[in-house]
């Protein structure tokens, strides 16, 4: 199993227009797609995303196994000058911490890559075991960076060693990645006996969803030749 790179992060809200004007407006992000089902947020449509889900009636989602989301900027100090007051912004060794929409818990963090002013640099999950974990992202195609952290691409993903609380409607509905081919995922995940959640064909995508560490849904995700995002 092989990831090209991490492409969106999957998110459920109470309120997706409304968390799409605050990112909009306070962090470069635009709406790249806009359909009855989601809200698509990024800089651009061939960096990373954040795709914005309603959440399932009468819930409350809460972040539990998000610890942070990771936003690299070119300049951070003046990034974080311009989010509200509400987002209680506080200045640490490794960037500006805040408070994004609905409680969802960001950091800026300075950038270096193939980006101009905002991109995700990555995610910092919550796990009881997070060696474990991350030896278990890299059978389903991350690859290690460090004993607790692996790489999509040039995106990360951090586990932190913090048990998340299940008995609330998670955020995180799913972290997609980019793959060759969806079906030969669906294939290799089988079996190596991971869980296969779901398989959809959509116009312009392929996508296989697999259960892994911490209840993490990862969807491994084909663009046809027909797919396109500005």
């Amino acid at each position: 199993m092989k990831i090209e790179k991490l492409d969106h992060v999957a998110l459920y809200l109470s309120d997706r227009d409304a968390a799409a004007e605050f990112l909009t407006a306070h962090l470069g992000f635009h709406v790249v797609d806009h359909t009855e089902r989601y809200t698509l947020v990024g800089a651009g449509g061939r960096i990373g995303k954040l795709t914005l889900f309603d959440a399932p009636e009468a819930s409350t989602p809460r972040p539990g196994v998000i610890k942070r989301i990771n936003i690299r900027v070119a300049d951070p100090r003046s990034s974080a000058a311009k989010l509200p007051r509400e987002a209680n912004v506080e200045q640490r060794d490794t960037g500006y911490f805040f408070t994004g929409p609905e409680g969802l818990p960001f950091a800026l963090v300075p950038g270096e890559g193939e980006f101009k002013d905002y991109d995700l640099e990555g995610l910092v999950l919550r796990s009881r075991d997070p060696e474990r974990s991350a030896r278990s992202f890299v059978q389903m195609g991350f690859v290690h960076s460090s004993a607790t952290t692996v790489k999509a691409g040039e995106y990360s993903l951090r586990l932190g060693p913090d048990a998340p609380d299940r008995d609330e409607q998670e955020m995180l509905f799913h972290v997609g990645c980019l793959v060759d081919s969806a079906e030969d995922h669906r294939k290799e995940a089988e079996e190596q006996g991971f869980e296969i959640q779901d398989f959809v064909e959509g116009p312009n995508t392929l996508a296989v969803f697999v259960r892994g560490p911490e209840d993490v849904s990862v969807e491994y995700v084909e663009h046809k030749p027909t797919f396109s995002l500005t």
